[in-house]
């Protein structure tokens, strides 16, 4: 009886469970950062005004190469067109040019005049056409590189990697400090001493100020940054030296930040011979933008940062009394200053974390294992489909099963045979539908031995 009764119980025994999970080298997703609103709206502000400030940039400088081409046969007859000299008013001489170096003195090497002149201005003009050509299509290149470029560059500030992008931020961290500086030396009641540009001529200040823009770029940055670094390109046999007589693609390394310091003192302190001691400050500020400029992006980024800073308002030289352009280009302005505060603030911290990169964060580190979660190896048939196939032998013993446990509620039958709870009734009797017995229904029920346990 015992024997079928451990048969019987074979083959009514409960599927055999899965072996417990194997161990995997698995680590729990970190729960993702809590929503913050303030976040979410800093980051709308930060997109709002760089999208303004970038496309009034490129508004801006548009309309100052627009200035500068309009001038062009102004300028060539201005250069051509001789005045009374200075020294002797009954002599009439031509506009001069000259070519100089900055030590950080101004040192004439030598001047020219009429047509030599004339092509000099061509060349200038020249050189700042291609750095625009140059900037404009390395923008677009940047644009269609991929789907969706163009609107996250114009929304998202640190996704915008072009060369002329990179021009507009510099551009406006420069100006926004500018505008500080200014703010500080007027609450200190310090009047800084500027050249007389009232009494220079329309066609001379325009020349004046976008010639400076190519020609202070190769005397500062080429001179004092591209030479150095392909001479000591050629003497540690680096690939291409020469490469880097225009900058670009390098990064802030101890050798260029050495040399973008350098060319930027020599730069601010030859401004002192026109205007004073306290414009060293925002020069030198200004010359470590452009220096940057030069390093990051190439000389044709830093010719158009310096252009932007000198013709940002040269259309009032040419509509000075134009009350809705000067409206216009103030609350322009406005915007540069609020962007560029971000810019400059952000180049701050940058600068920081090269120099000293112990200020950097620490990369947060990997937490403490968490255990998997239940993975089986071998899941029971689901009808359709291919289940993964069971092996023959568990490898693990299943867990012991509990005996069966008789219900006890009041009234209900239990055979004490076999325990069974299912009987048929007829005339006062009770029959075990499994083992056959019959019990008188009015007989107290009997005590339901347990099965013992039978292990497979």
């Amino acid at each position: 009886m015992e024997g079928q009764d451990n048969t019987a119980m074979r083959g009514h025994s409960a599927p055999i469970p899965p072996p417990p999970p194997s161990p995997a080298p698995w680590q729990a997703r970190p729960a993702p950062p809590p929503y913050n609103p303030v976040t979410d709206l800093i980051n709308m502000v930060k997109s709002i005004l760089w999208s303004a400030g970038f496309i009034s940039f490129l508004f801006v400088i548009l309309m100052s190469f627009i200035v500068v081409m309009a001038m062009t046969p102004e300028i060539q007859q201005w250069i051509t067109t001789p005045y009374p000299s200075a020294a002797n008013p009954g002599t009439m001489v031509l506009p001069r040019e000259g070519v100089f170096v900055i030590t950080p003195w101004l040192i004439v090497l030598f001047t020219f005049e009429g047509m030599a002149f004339q092509a000099w201005h061509f060349l200038m003009l020249g050189i700042l056409i291609s750095a625009f050509v140059a900037a404009k299509h390395d923008m677009l290149r940047s644009w269609l590189s991929s789907k969706g470029k163009l609107i996250k560059s114009l929304t998202v500030p640190e996704k915008a990697t072009s060369s002329l992008e990179n021009v507009a931020k510099l551009y406006m961290a420069s100006i926004s400090f500018s505008i500080l500086y200014f703010i500080f030396l007027a609450a200190i009641n310090v009047e800084m001493n500027s050249p007389d540009f009232d009494s220079w001529s329309r066609p001379e200040l325009i020349y004046g100020l976008f010639s400076a823009s190519v020609f202070e770029e190769l005397i500062s940055r080429v001179l004092l940054i591209g030479i150095p670094l392909a001479i000591i390109g050629l003497m540690k046999n680096q690939k291409e030296p020469f490469k880097k007589l225009l900058g670009g693609g390098m990064d802030l390394t101890k050798l260029t930040f050495g040399l973008i310091m350098f060319s930027s003192v020599i730069f601010a302190l030859a401004h002192v011979g026109s205007w004073d001691f306290w414009k060293v400050p925002q020069v030198l500020v200004t010359g470590m933008a452009l220096g940057w400029a030069f390093v990051r992006y190439g000389l044709h980024a830093s010719i158009l940062v310096h252009f932007s800073i000198n013709l940002s308002s040269s259309a009032l030289k040419i509509w000075p009394d134009n009350l809705a352009l000067e409206g216009i280009l103030s609350v322009i302005i406005l915007i540069w200053l609020v962007a560029g505060a971000y810019f400059l603030l952000h180049y701050a911290i940058e600068l920081s974390m090269k120099l000293f990169p112990s200020l950097r964060p620490k990369s947060a580190t990997a937490g403490a294992y968490v255990s998997p979660p239940p993975h089986w190896q071998n899941y029971p048939n689901q009808g359709m489909g291919q289940s993964a196939p069971r092996s023959e032998k568990p490898p693990f013993p299943p867990p012991p099963q509990p005996p069966p446990v008789p219900m006890q509620r009041p009234g209900g039958f239990v055979c004490p045979n076999c325990g069974n709870t299912n009987a048929s009734y007829d005339s006062g009797k009770l029959t075990c539908l499994k083992c056959g017995t019959t019990h008188n229904r009015d007989a107290p029920v009997e005590k339901v031995e347990e099965k013992k346990m039978v292990e497979f």
